[in-house]
């Protein structure tokens, strides 16, 4: 029985750490989005060396929506 409570205990936490993970991703995009022009060519200027990147590909998404090129 103590195992099953540990469990359950382990799956509420892993849950919660996974929606704080989801709505900080959340408002990493947003902020992406969020930028004006100048400063998204900055940011996608930064992460152009690596464009594989999980922020540089946001940035590179957002780019090609505004039909923007570096």
């Amino acid at each position: 029985m103590v195992g099953a409570h540990m469990l359950k205990t382990r799956m509420k936490r892993l849950t919660d750490r996974s929606c704080r993970v989801i709505g900080r991703l959340a408002e990493i995009e947003t902020s992406i989005t969020g930028l004006a022009d100048d400063d998204l060519l900055d940011l996608a200027d930064i992460f152009k060396a690596e464009p594989h990147t999980p922020i540089g590909d946001m940035a590179f998404v957002e780019l090609a929506k505004r039909n923007i090129s570096l």
